[in-house]
């Protein structure tokens, strides 16, 4: 369905896929994410039609997918940046002209609350017209006391398992800590990567939500042990005049497991108000 390409963005190199014709429609992926993640949901909203009126642009994030690392770890605004300049590459390359909509997922949701905040905003950041929010990162996360005390283990425990003898053990300690933490994400990152989610994931963006005022909508899955549904109606609380549907099994990958559905709300949130 995607007719897959390259672009050079700053000497980076980018996989962007594309599909539909008509209204710009940008999706950007979660951490461990691809363009590909998307590929169910855009098989049940092609079966409504949808790309008959909407062009779809999936672009893989530097370090994911087929898009190449970034050379040292990046921010949040680096890769806010980034989408920016690969949207006006793709605009000036299609002679692409106003607003267009925005679907995230997962970290995807970082990027975008960061484009939406008011002291970054640009001239293609103010082009998003709706925004969708699936499941959407960017709220920083509690620090209860299950993660503290195992935080706590993490520091006491990589001293331990130095002493000789238990150096083997290592690795399945590590695995066992990461369950626990449920940083699944960090575990399976290496190198630049696990220096680029250390950096994002402990930027707070919830000031971003009250000053955003595109029409919204929130898909959340009441059993995200992700990111939680608390986090869905603050956003709610935040958004002015946002949409929450709330999808009571549903858990983090929802834009998988719950394609039909989603396509069904999506087509309509867009057809609205046109």
């Amino acid at each position: 369905m995607f007719k897959k390409s390259f672009l050079e963005i700053n000497g980076q190199k980018v996989a962007v896929a594309i599909c539909g014709k008509g209204k710009p429609f940008l999706m950007l992926h979660g951490w461990g994410g691809s363009k590909e993640s998307w590929e169910p949901l855009m098989e049940k909203l092609n079966a409504l039609g949808f790309w008959n009126e909407n062009l779809g642009i999936a672009v893989d994030f530097p370090g994911f997918g087929e898009s190449a690392e970034p050379l040292t770890a990046w921010s949040v605004g680096d890769y806010a940046h980034f989408t920016e300049d690969v949207i006006r590459a793709i605009y000036k390359e299609m002679n692409l002209s106003g607003d267009y909509n925005l679907m995230v997922h997962s970290f995807g949701g970082r990027v975008a609350l960061k484009m939406l905040a008011p002291d970054f905003a640009t001239n293609i950041s103010e082009k998003v017209d709706k925004l969708i929010l699936v499941a959407a990162a960017g709220v920083k996360a509690r620090r209860t006391l299950r993660i503290k005390v195992a935080s706590a283990a993490a520091r006491l425990g990589k001293k331990v398992m130095q002493l000789p003898g238990l150096r083997a053990g290592a690795p399945l300690a590590q695995k066992i800590l990461y369950k626990v933490l449920k940083t699944h994400d960090y575990e399976k990152s290496s190198g630049v990567m696990r220096e680029t989610f250390l950096k994002v994931i402990d930027e707070d963006l919830s000031e971003s939500l009250s000053h955003i005022k595109n029409p919204t909508l929130i898909i959340w899955g009441k059993r995200d042990s992700y990111v939680p549904f608390s986090d869905a109606l603050l956003m709610e609380k935040k958004i002015l005049g946002s949409k929450l549907i709330a999808i009571p099994g549903g858990r983090h990958g929802i834009h998988k497991t719950h394609a039909e559905d989603l396509a069904k709300w999506i087509k309509e949130f867009l057809t609205d108000s046109k």
